[in-house]
């Protein structure tokens, strides 16, 4: 065990848990926001389907190439130097993405950029939280951070659809890149003065630096690893299903129930609050179990991992034949809170197999994520074009995967320290 999980305070532990939860909050501001921007944009540019899921996915081009260099530079130089540059960078850039609809070629090139530049983000991350957390705090620490994604989506139904009433689709955009902005000075100002341990008195939060003895990374190990694999495809799986709704939603509840994109309200919110409060539940759940030691770690891990997944199936499966606002927001709601808890096994794995190594873990799995990002929403976008019956062909798809992932974890899963 590294020597910052055993001598960061309590205190600085818990300020770097609160502003991953924050970063993570304002990533998804974005991630969520610009769906619901980009679907009023392209009805009014009569913009085809198979065209708007390129340009969801086009983030996701960015996202993808970015993990696994993210993840490698946070480990040899440390979380702290990399978030900054990467919330500076998506900050700028989101004031540059083009408010007309019928320009894609520049819509599609900026939220390349931005994917880019948020990509490092969760590898740093973990990365961060792999050194300065101890192991009865982690299942709490790493969902808790989780969970600032969805309550950042849920802000995000409300702000901007309301930021676009008041002053268009630029001032929504600008939105995004202020809570970038916003991020950064929180994080200088309160990570100003904080030690990493006791003999390492250099003004930064627990887990913001490097490794002390930055070590080879044994890649060929890590990409034939079958635990490690099976994380990379529950991953993928996650990301599938997640982004789909993401992106896809505001477009179903418009299109196939009749609510307007502009007109988001705490209804269509309370799917990703659901979200939210699952993945800290879960983190809870994950930690008591393992404490009271009636279970192995492992076991924790795929129990929650399948009861996540198949959950979810099962309301993929029937959130197409909804009839009401009311019925979707229901189902949606245990579609994605399921999904928040399958995150109790698969994403804090990283850590339990290779603590040293995780921002690296997490770079190459969460680039399998991202890879989701870039084929789903677009061929979502395909299917709906395309399909006799599109929303039950969109819908089913990343429920059969999930059961795929499910059955993949059980058999390849565990928890043991496989690098050092």
């Amino acid at each position: 065990m590294s020597t910052e999980l055993t001598d960061a305070m309590p205190t600085q532990r818990h300020v770097l848990v609160g502003l991953t939860f924050i970063a993570a909050f304002a990533c998804y501001i974005d991630r969520v926001g610009f769906p619901i921007v980009y679907t009023v944009l392209a009805r009014e540019a009569w913009i085809p389907k198979t065209i708007q899921g390129s340009v969801h996915s086009a983030f996701y081009n960015g996202y993808t190439a970015s993990q696994i260099p993210g993840g490698a530079l946070a480990t040899k130089y440390g979380g702290d130097k990399v978030l900054q540059v990467a919330f500076l960078a998506w900050g700028l850039l989101s004031l540059l993405v083009p408010s007309d609809g019928s320009l894609t070629r520049q819509i599609w090139w900026c939220r390349v950029a931005i994917g880019a530049a948020m990509g490092v983000v969760f590898p740093s991350l973990h990365s961060m939280l792999a050194q300065a957390i101890p192991v009865s705090e982690r299942n709490r620490a790493v969902s808790f951070m989780t969970s600032g994604m969805y309550f950042g989506s849920a802000f995000a139904m409300m702000m901007i659809p309301a930021a676009m009433s008041l002053g268009g689709a630029k001032l929504a955009t600008s939105v995004t890149g202020a809570s970038a902005l916003l991020w950064l000075g929180l994080w200088r100002a309160l990570s100003s003065g904080m030690a990493l341990s006791p003999d390492r008195d250099n003004g930064v939060l627990p887990g913001a630096v490097g490794a002390r003895k930055p070590r080879g990374t044994p890649w060929g190990q890590l990409f034939t690893s079958p635990p490690v694999l099976a994380i990379m495809l529950n991953n993928f799986t996650f990301h599938y299903a997640f982004f789909i709704l993401m992106s896809w939603l505001p477009t179903y509840y418009e299109q196939r129930l009749g609510l307007q994109a502009n007109s988001y309200s705490l209804l269509k919110m309370i799917p990703y609050l659901v979200m939210g409060t699952c993945s800290n539940v879960g983190g809870v759940i994950a930690d008591k179990m393992m404490a009271a030691k009636k279970h192995s770690s492992t076991k924790v891990r795929k129990i929650l991992n399948t009861s996540g997944f198949v959950g979810a199936t099962a309301a993929l499966w029937i959130l197409p034949r909804c009839g009401s606002v009311f019925s979707a927001a229901f189902v949606s709601s245990l579609a994605l809170g399921s999904l928040a808890i399958a995150r109790g096994g698969y994403s804090v794995n990283h850590i339990d197999i290779a603590p040293r190594l995780a921002g690296v873990l997490m770079g190459m799995s969460n680039g399998c994520g991202a890879m989701a990002g870039m084929i789903g929403p677009w061929l979502t976008g395909l299917i709906l074009d395309t399909s006799s019956d599109p929303w039950v062909a969109a819908f089913s798809a990343p429920g059969y995967l999930c059961i795929g992932g499910a059955l993949v974890y059980l058999q390849f899963a565990t928890t043991e320290h496989l690098f050092d």
